[in-house]
C-alpha cells in the first residue's frame, strides 16, 4: 500500500507545503468522493517520519485543529480522546461505546435526524449484563461458565434487553416531553387539539376524550417500557440472528422469519449466549491468556461490526425515509492520538479487520494521529517509496487513488497486509514545523432536494392525500348514486329537478337503489296510510328491487345459461308528497318481473332484468338512455328497453340514442304519434293520441245534435315539465271536434295552470267555457286534474246543464269506486282505456300474479275499479316484456351477442292469447306515416251513481290488442 508524504515539503511544481494544507486537501477530497461516488472510506493515519514527541504532538495538534475547523459546519463527527492508561481492551470497547451514544457534534444542514445504533445496544446490553453477572458479591469462583452465562440471559430478559434499567420518571418525561412541549409540531398539534376540545366540545365529550387520552398514554408507557425493543421484527434482532460474523465462530446457523418468531427469537437467545460467554472470558482474569486474547478479539471485532452496520444503515440510499441521499457527506471520527494503552490502535485495526471480512461497505472515515514510535509495531515494515499527498501530474496517481486501485488486492491474506483499510501518511519535520499559514474551513455541506422527503412531508401528503381524498369522495357521492374515492358506479347519478328535489337517475346497478323508504306501494298508498290487507300492499319498489336482483343472481349462477336483459325505464322518484306519480312505473316493473318470473320457469333463453329511473314524470329520460348506452357498451346481454311510457318533449331524442345504439324500445304507455314514424326500433303497444281522439269521435257523433254545437278543448299551459301529453291531447282533440262540426270556446284550446301545490286551475279557462251552448269538454290533461274540474263544474255558474267530458287513457289511474276521484251530477266522463280491465285480470298473468306476488283481483269488485289491474300498466308492462323476449328468442341472441338481429326479430313477434289480447308486430312498417294497427283500444263511461253511491262504471266498447277491426257499437 502506497503511504502518502512529502519529500523536502515539496509538492505543486517544488513549491512548499504545510502538513495542514496536505492533510485538510486529502480530507476534503475524500468527503468530495463520498459526496458524489459513494466510494469507499478508508482509516488515515497521520504519523511523523521521524522519532520526536514533539512532533507527535504536532501531528495530534493537526487532528485536532482539522476537527475543530468542522465545529461551525454541517459535518458529522467525533472526537475521540482515549484514557492515558488502563486495559487496553476495555478502553477500545469504550471508545466504540462511546461512539454509538450520544450526538454526533451538532446538527447541521447535512443532517437528517440523529444516527441511531440499535445494534449497538444490542451488543452493549449483552455487555451490561455480563458486567453486572461478574460484579455481583456472590458470583463466586464455584461458577462454572456456563452458570455465569445462563445469568446474564436472566439480567438480559429481567432488563427487557436493553443496555441498563430505567427509571419510571425518566420514561414518563421522555414521553410527555414532546406532547407537551408547544415548541415541537407534535406538541403544537397535541395543544391546538386540546384548546379546540376545551373550548367548542361539550363537557361530556371532554371528560371521555382526556382520560381515554391519557389511560392510552399510559398503557403504550407500559408496553413501551416492558417490551423488549430488540424483538424479533425488529432490525437489530435481525442482523444479529443472521450476520455470518457469529455464524462463522458459532455453533447456531443463521435463521429468521417474520413469519416465525419462535424461532427467530430462539437464533437471537442462542447467540446473545454464545457472545455472552465470549465477553465473560476476555473479562475474567483465569482465562488462558491465548484465549483471552481470541476472546477480547471476537469481543472487538463484533462491537466494530455493530457499529459500522448501524452507519451503513443510516446511509442505506433506499431506507423508506430516503436517509442514505439526504445524508451526502460520511460520519467521521477524530482521533488525535490513538495509542496502544488507550485502546485507539485497537480501534482501527479492528475497522480494518471487519472490513476486510465483509463486502458491505459503510461509510465511515477516521481520522487518526499515531505517535512515531507506535508506526513500527502497528504498521508492516514493508511498504512501496512514499510519495506525495498531491504529486504533481494526473490526479489519478494520488495516494487514494492508490489505495483504492490496491484495496481490492490487498486484502488477501496471500498478500500480507493485515491492515489494507489503513491509508498511513507521513508528515516531514518541515510540513509540521512550517506554521499555521493555511486558513482550515469546515467542509461546505449543502442541504439536497431529498431532504423534501421526511416524515413530516409525508405526514402532511398524507393529511393533504386524506384531505383531498375525503373532499373527492364527498365530491364523487354528490355526483353518483354510489359514488366514492376508488370504484364509484357511473351507471346512476345524481341531479336536482326544477323543484330542488334530488333524484337518482341512470341504471341500478351495484349497490344503486332508487328506494327511498316511504315510497308508494302497488295497492296506491303509502307506509302507514293503511290498506294493509289489500292486494299489492306488500310490495314497494324496495322489494320489487330484491326480488328482480334475486332472480338475476339465480340465473347467473346457473349452468351454461342463456340469457338476455332487458332495462325497464320508468319514473320511480318523486318530489315529497307526490309519491303517487311513481305508482304506475311501479305496476309496470312489476309487471314486467311477473314476465321473467313466467319465461325463466321453463324457457331456456333466460331473462335478467335492470331498472332505470328517469326520474319524475321522466325529466332526466335523456340523461337516464345515456347510462342505459354506456351498460350496453359493456354488457352485450342488454337487448332492448321496455317502458319509457311518458311523452315529453325529448322522447324523441332519447328513443333516437337507443337507436344509434342498436337498440330496441317496446313501449308500454307512451301515447305519441310520432315516434313510430321517427325510428325504426320503436315499437308501441298503446294507441296513440290521434288514434284515441279518432275513438271518442264516435260518442261525439253519438251524441244528440242541439243547434248550437260548442265544445272547449282545456289543456295544461305549457312549462318546463316536458311533458307532450297535453299539447298532444288538445291538438287531435281539438281536430276531432272541429271535424264532427263544434265549434270551440275560445276559438281554440283553453289552457290552465298548476298552482305551486301542483292543483290545476282552472278558473280563467272555466270563466270563457262555461256558456249556455256549452255541450261537451274534451279534458287534454293528466287523471289528477279531473277532481277539480268536477268540483268547479258542479259551482260554476254558465256549466249547470248536462255535459258530456272526454279525456284520454291517462285517466285509468282514476279511482271513482274509492271515492278518491268524483264526477259532477250533471256530467258524463267517457275516457279511453288501452286495455280491457275484466281481461288482463283474468288468464295467465293474473295466475302468475297471484303465485308469485301474491296479488290477486279483490273478489266481487268491478275491474274497473280494481287498483291493481284496472288501468292496464301492469298487463302492458307483461307483454312488452314477452314480445321483447320473443323477438330476441328468435333472432338468437344471447349474452354472447347477436344484439342486431333483434330488430328483425321483433318484426316477427306474434304472440297469441296474452294479456291486452295479440301482440303481431308482423305488420308494422318501420318509418311508417300513418297509425300503426293492432293498438288495444277501450271506451270506458262514467256516469254518477245513486245518491251516496259510487259512480257507475261499464265498458261502451273495446277493440283487443291485435284487432285490426274498426270499433264497433260505441254508442253515448
Amino acid at each position: 500500500m502506497a503511504q502518502g508524504a512529502v519529500r523536502g515539503g515539496t509538492a505543486f511544481g517544488g513549491m512548499p507545503t504545510t502538513a495542514e494544507y496536505e492533510v485538510d486537501a486529502l480530507f476534503k477530497d475524500l468527503v468530495d468522493q463520498f459526496s458524489q461516488a459513494r466510494l469507499p472510506m478508508p482509516v488515515v493515519v497521520l504519523h511523523a517520519e521521524e522519532a520526536d514527541t514533539g512532533l507527535d504532538q504536532a501531528v495530534a495538534d493537526l487532528v485536532t485543529a482539522v476537527q475543530e475547523a468542522q465545529e461551525g459546519g454541517g459535518l458529522p463527527h467525533r472526537l475521540v480522546a482515549g484514557p492515558a492508561g488502563g486495559d487496553p481492551h476495555r478502553n477500545a470497547i469504550g471508545i466504540l461505546d462511546g461512539l454509538s451514544k450520544g450526538a454526533w457534534a451538532k446538527r447541521g444542514p447535512s443532517w437528517y435526524r440523529h444516527y441511531a445504533f440499535p445494534r449497538s445496544r444490542l451488543v452493549a446490553a449483552i455487555e451490561g449484563a455480563a458486567q453486572h453477572v461478574l460484579t455481583t458479591p456472590d458470583a463466586g469462583a464455584d461458577r462454572t461458565l456456563d452458570d455465569q452465562v445462563e445469568a446474564v440471559l436472566t439480567r438480559l430478559r429481567d432488563l427487557h434487553w436493553r443496555p441498563q434499567q430505567g427509571t419510571a420518571r425518566s420514561d414518563w418525561a421522555q414521553t410527555l416531553s414532546p406532547l407537551l412541549n408547544s415548541g415541537t409540531l407534535i406538541g403544537a398539534f397535541v395543544l391546538a387539539g386540546l384548546t379546540t376540545l376545551l373550548t367548542q366540545a361539550h363537557w361530556e365529550v371532554v371528560a371521555g376524550v382526556v382520560p381515554a387520552s391519557f389511560l392510552l398514554l399510559m398503557v403504550t408507557g407500559w408496553v413501551r417500557r416492558n417490551t423488549a425493543p430488540l424483538s424479533w421484527l425488529g432490525q437489530a434482532s435481525h442482523w444479529f440472528a443472521t450476520t455470518t460474523f457469529l455464524a462463522a465462530s458459532g455453533r447456531q446457523a443463521a435463521a429468521w422469519s417474520i413469519w416465525r418468531p419462535r424461532r427467530s427469537w430462539d437464533v437471537t437467545q442462542a447467540r446473545a449466549r454464545e457472545v455472552a460467554g465470549e465477553i465473560i472470558k476476555a473479562q475474567l482474569a483465569g482465562t488462558p491468556s491465548e484465549e483471552r486474547d481470541r476472546s477480547q478479539q471476537f469481543h472487538l471485532q463484533l462491537r466494530t461490526l455493530a457499529l459500522l452496520e448501524d452507519l451503513r444503515s443510516a446511509h442505506r440510499a433506499w431506507a423508506p425515509d430516503l436517509r442514505g441521499r439526504k445524508r451526502r457527506i460520511p460520519p467521521v471520527v477524530f482521533m488525535p492520538k490513538a495509542g496502544t494503552v488507550n485502546g485507539g490502535l485497537k480501534v482501527l485495526s479492528a475497522i480494518s479487520d471487519v472490513r476486510s471480512r465483509r463486502s458491505e461497505q459503510d461509510p465511515l472515515l477516521v481520522l487518526a494521529g499515531v505517535a512515531q514510535a507506535d508506526v513500527p509495531a502497528w504498521l508492516e515494515a514493508e511498504s512501496p517509496g512514499p510519495e506525495p499527498v498531491h504529486p504533481a501530474g494526473p490526479r489519478r496517481g494520488g495516494p487514494y487513488e492508490n489505495w483504492v486501485s490496491n484495496l481490492r488486492v490487498r486484502q488477501a491474506p496471500s498478500r500480507g497486509r493485515a491492515l489494507a483499510w489503513t491509508l498511513p501518511v507521513r508528515l516531514t519535520r518541515l510540513q509540521l514545523n512550517a506554521g499555521n499559514t493555511t486558513g482550515l474551513t469546515a467542509v461546505a455541506v449543502r442541504r439536497t432536494a431529498w431532504f423534501l422527503w421526511s416524515r413530516w412531508t409525508l405526514l402532511a401528503v398524507l393529511v393533504l392525500a386524506a384531505c383531498a381524498g375525503l373532499l373527492r369522495s364527498e365530491q364523487l357521492s354528490h355526483q353518483y348514486c354510489e359514488g366514492r374515492l376508488l370504484g364509484s358506479n357511473h351507471d346512476a347519478v345524481w341531479r336536482v329537478d326544477q323543484g330542488g328535489t334530488r333524484e337518482c337517475i341512470g341504471l341500478a346497478t351495484g349497490g344503486v337503489s332508487f328506494a327511498t323508504g316511504h315510497d308508494i306501494r302497488l295497492n296506491g298508498l303509502k307506509p302507514g296510510q293503511g290498506g294493509d290487507d289489500q292486494a299489492g300492499a306488500a310490495l314497494s319498489l324496495g322489494t320489487l328491487e330484491t326480488d328482480i336482483r334475486q332472480e338475476n343472481d339465480r340465473v347467473a349462477a346457473l349452468p351454461d345459461v342463456r340469457y338476455i336483459t332487458i332495462v325497464y325505464a320508468g319514473s320511480f322518484t318523486t318530489a315529497t308528497g307526490q309519491e303517487s306519480r311513481a305508482l304506475n312505473s311501479l305496476k309496470e316493473l312489476a309487471g314486467v318481473h311477473l314476465a321473467q318470473l313466467r319465461n325463466n320457469a321453463g324457457d331456456p333463453l333466460k331473462i335478467k332484468i335492470l331498472v332505470a329511473n328517469g326520474g319524475q314524470d321522466l325529466y332526466f329520460q335523456t340523461e337516464m338512455v345515456d347510462r342505459i348506452v354506456g351498460a350496453a357498451s359493456r354488457d352485450r346481454s342488454i337487448v332492448g328497453v321496455v317502458g319509457l311510457g311518458r311523452d315529453a318533449t325529448d322522447s324523441d331524442q332519447a328513443v333516437g340514442l337507443l337507436q344509434q345504439a342498436g337498440l330496441a324500445v317496446v313501449d308500454t304507455e307512451n301515447s305519441s304519434t310520432t315516434l313510430a314514424q321517427r325510428h325504426v326500433n320503436y315499437f308501441g303497444l298503446s294507441a296513440t293520441d290521434q288514434e284515441e281522439a279518432a275513438a271518442l269521435r264516435k260518442i261525439v257523433d253519438g251524441l244528440p245534435q242541439p243547434a248550437a254545437r260548442l265544445a272547449a278543448v282545456l289543456t295544461r299551459r305549457p312549462n318546463n315539465d316536458h311533458d307532450q301529453y297535453s299539447s298532444e291531447q288538445a291538438k287531435y282533440g281539438a281536430a276531432m271536434l272541429r271535424g264532427a262540426g263544434f265549434q270551440l270556446a275560445g276559438g281554440g284550446p283553453l289552457e290552465y295552470g298548476l298552482t305551486d301545490s301542483g292543483d290545476p286551475d282552472y278558473q280563467d279557462a272555466l270563466r270563457k267555457a262555461c256558456l249556455p251552448d256549452l255541450s261537451v269538454i274534451y279534458l287534454a290533461g293528466r287523471s289528477d286534474d279531473v277532481n277539480q274540474l268536477m268540483k268547479l263544474l258542479s259551482s260554476e255558474p254558465g256549466c249547470g246543464q248536462k255535459l258530456t267530458v272526454l279525456t284520454g287513457d291517462d285517466l285509468t289511474k282514476a279511482q271513482f269506486g274509492t271515492g278518491r276521484t268524483t264526477i259532477a251530477p250533471q256530467a258524463t266522463l267517457y275516457y279511453i282505456a288501452l286495455t280491457v280491465p275484466a281481461v288482463t285480470a283474468s288468464p295467465d298473468l293474473a295466475a302468475t300474479a297471484a303465485s308469485e306476488l301474491r296479488i290477486t283481483p279483490a273478489p266481487n269488485t268491478n275491474p274497473y275499479e280494481d287498483d291493481v289491474f284496472s288501468d292496464g300498466a301492469l298487463a302492458l308492462a307483461y307483454d312488452a316484456t314477452a314480445a321483447l323476449h320473443e323477438g330476441a328468442s328468435r333472432a338468437g341472441t344471447s349474452q354472447h351477442g347477436s344484439l342486431a338481429a333483434v330488430l328483425a326479430g321483433l318484426r316477427a313477434v306474434d304472440l297469441t292469447n296474452r294479456a291486452t289480447g295479440t301482440i303481431d308486430f308482423r305488420e308494422t312498417q318501420p318509418l311508417t306515416t300513418g297509425t300503426e294497427p293492432g293498438h288495444g283500444i277501450n271506451i270506458i263511461r262514467v256516469k254518477p251513481g245513486p245518491a251516496g253511491k259510487p259512480p257507475q262504471i261499464d265498458l261502451v266498447c273495446h277493440r283487443a290488442a291485435g284487432d285490426t277491426r274498426d270499433l264497433q257499437g260505441c254508442r253515448p
